[in-house]
């Protein structure tokens, strides 16, 4: 009798493919480990002789052209509007504090990377919604900033930029797993 496979979980499942997403928007592969290796787009992190050494290179090493300062910019407005909607649902949904509080570190952290936290108008609740309810709208929003951070890590010009939106894109699906409504208490 042949023994059963082990089952995998959701999460696992979907972290696995969030990876894997990640991976691929990259432009990931085993033949170079190394990020820098022949990548222009990467500032060293010490100086040729006779170049400046005023350290004004941007904090992901990006190029700052039009088309990626365009697509940071788009970034940067997703990340707000998840992070709005995340702490107005923490402060009508006490329960939900410990997973969305989570989500609001995360979403200022990635916008500190990027240049910093933008105003974000709009409803950040509904009204008459229930935890469970809330939750689930919250992950639907994750899941759009998710795929916003998968497609603008494959647009953009910089591999650094690159690589830190595909890592951010990873960050919010492991967040992600956390948001069930079995979480609100």
């Amino acid at each position: 009798m042949p023994t059963p496979l082990p089952s995998v979980s959701r999460r696992a499942l979907l972290g696995a493919s969030a990876g894997l997403v990640a991976l691929g928007a990259a432009g990931c592969s085993l033949d170079s480990l190394d990020p820098t290796a022949d990548d222009p787009t990467i500032t060293p992190t010490t100086a040729a002789a006779g170049s400046p050494t005023d350290g004004s290179a941007s904090p992901t090493g990006a190029d700052d052209g039009a088309d990626d300062g365009a697509l940071v910019e788009s970034v940067l407005a997703a990340i707000a509007a998840a992070h709005r909607t995340a702490r107005g649902t923490r402060r009508v949904h006490r329960g939900l504090t410990t997973a969305l509080r989570r989500a609001e570190s995360l979403h200022l952290a990635h916008a500190e990377e990027l240049g910093g936290l933008p105003a974000a108008t709009g409803p950040a609740t509904r009204p008459g919604e229930t935890a469970n309810q809330a939750l689930v709208r919250v992950d639907r929003g994750e899941g759009r900033l998710q795929r916003t951070l998968v497609d603008a890590a494959g647009s953009a010009g910089s591999g650094a930029l690159a690589q830190t939106l595909a890592s951010m894109a990873a960050a919010v699906a492991q967040l992600r797993t956390t948001l069930t409504p079995g979480a609100a208490s």
